[in-house]
């Protein structure tokens, strides 16, 4: 069943939006990893379905934070955790230009370090489902690190037929998350819990098509708003969907805050909000009727029956029903062969390590000074800017995304205060205070089983499992990363 799910231009923003049901601009939008990532204040997913009695487990990238201990993913609510904090590293050594950044429970992951990163954490998905106990819940989140920098990947996985190493090597990554999430099926279908499960895989941005990725025929890639950095491939499985649903194309708006709203619901979380002092509510709306509405097997099932009608995608674009707005052409300061990012390319891309040339490759046109208006439906590529066409939809719009924007919320840095209070060290949009703060978890144990000759699934995961009748018992969350 296939998704439509939007997201920010890059990493670390969305991750922070779906494990806290905010829009990035209402969390940390400006990939503030390190000094703050999700604000301590906020309850994030795994401690809202604890309240329903799931168990939960986190392996791979992080990348919400890595302050203080209290950021660890064990005090935020995982009852296990296997993976790094940062944003890439290099998939052999898991390190980059700092120390070995692996860390198991509440530290370093000492001599676990040394196998291929895809390989690593499919090992621990599997450890995970091996020894979880059925009667409980389980919600699990699996972040792989294919396909992000560095590009790296065995020999095994990749195709000697394409000539092109750059995208050899980047769809060889992708193989082996297929390999990865077909695993991770064949586990819970052996463990008898497949039939009451429901998982959902979806990018966290748009691939760099700077570098072997492809966005075609959509315009941009990562590090842009346009539909190619924040449109992401996304799919739906598990016996939990309705059998009317499978192999179908759901088209209604959703943001990958919803999945937050989405999984408090369907686990039947009495409170699925979350509105803590100082910092903003929740944004996510509850889409699960998009998983279970009527459709035809090959059918397309439209965005009317959405609940999500308004997303902010960021301070620079929103998109309200039918129509979208960019603010300007994001990120002019990353030129690619002396071009700004939001170029089209051809169904066959990139050809060669020159990125402003080969068949389909169509410049970045920018956007007038009143900024880019797009009739979606339409338009999908964004090929015909029309707020020319559409003054007053232009005027709606752009003050629209002024209101949110003056509400816009960052995570800074903390220091300590006389007091061992936390306080906000860097001013952002909002300075303030932090309040309460996570606990710690149980830690799991550390054996692990390995296996790859599995059937093949492409791309990123969401896996929820439910408990019996309406309610799903067990979640995972897997992507590979761009």
């Amino acid at each position: 069943m296939r998704l439509h799910v939007d997201t920010f231009k890059y990493c670390a923003p969305t991750r922070s939006a779906f494990l806290s049901g905010r829009f990035p601009i209402h969390v940390n939008q400006l990939l503030n990893n390190n000094p703050g990532g999700i604000d301590l204040r906020m309850a994030l997913l795994p401690q809202k379905l604890r309240l329903a009695g799931y168990k939960t487990a986190q392996t791979g990238k992080w990348h919400c934070g890595a302050r203080s201990v209290l950021n660890l993913p064990i005090n935020r609510g995982f009852d296990s955790h296997f993976g790094f904090l940062g944003g890439g590293e290099d998939h052999y050594q898991n390190n980059g230009k700092n120390p070995v950044d692996l860390w198991r429970d509440h530290g370093p992951a000492y001599g676990e370090n040394g196998s291929y990163s895809c390989e690593l954490y499919s090992a621990e998905a599997l450890r995970v489902v091996a020894q979880h106990d059925p009667k409980d819940p389980l919600f699990m989140y699996v972040a792989f690190q294919n396909t992000h920098e560095p590009y790296q990947c065995p020999d095994e996985y990749q195709d000697p037929g394409q000539n092109y190493t750059e995208r050899r090597i980047v769809q060889g990554m992708l193989t082996c998350v297929s390999i990865a999430v077909g695993n991770l099926t064949t586990a819970l279908k052996a463990k008898g819990m497949w039939d009451n499960t429901l998982l959902v895989f979806s990018g966290d941005n748009g691939g760099p098509q700077y570098w072997g990725s492809n966005n075609y025929p959509l315009r941009g890639g990562k590090w842009t708003d346009f539909q190619g950095g924040i449109r992401n491939p996304a799919f739906a499985a598990g016996g939990w969907i309705p059998a009317h649903m499978h192999g179908t194309t759901v088209n209604g708006a959703m943001h990958i805050a919803d999945m937050y709203t989405t999984f408090c619901a369907l686990a039947g979380v009495a409170d699925c909000s979350d509105n803590a002092d100082g910092v903003p509510p929740t944004d996510g709306v509850d889409v699960s009727v998009l998983f279970q509405q009527a459709g035809s097997p090959t059918g397309v099932v439209g965005n009317t029956s959405s609940p999500r009608h308004e997303i902010v995608i960021s301070s620079n674009t929103i998109i309200v029903g039918e129509w979208k707005y960019v603010r300007d052409t994001p990120n002019d300061d990353l030129k690619i062969d002396g071009q700004t990012s939001g170029y089209w390319t051809g169904p066959v891309w990139p050809l060669s390590g020159n990125h402003s040339a080969g068949p389909g490759y169509e410049p970045d046109p920018g956007c007038p000074a009143a900024g880019c208006l797009f009739h979606l439906p339409s338009d999908p590529e964004e090929r015909h800017e029309c707020g020319a066409q559409f003054p007053a939809k232009l005027q709606e719009l752009v003050a629209r995304l002024e209101v949110l924007d003056a509400g816009a919320f960052q995570t800074w840095n903390y220091v300590s205060t006389s007091t061992g209070a936390l306080v906000a060290a860097t001013p952002g949009v909002h300075m303030y205070r932090s309040g309460s703060l996570g606990r710690a978890t149980a830690c799991r144990t550390r054996s692990r089983s390995r296996s790859r000759s599995l059937p093949r699934r492409r791309l990123a995961t969401i896996a929820a499992r439910h408990r019996p009748l309406s309610l799903p018992r067990t979640a995972t969350f897997s992507h590979p990363l761009a």
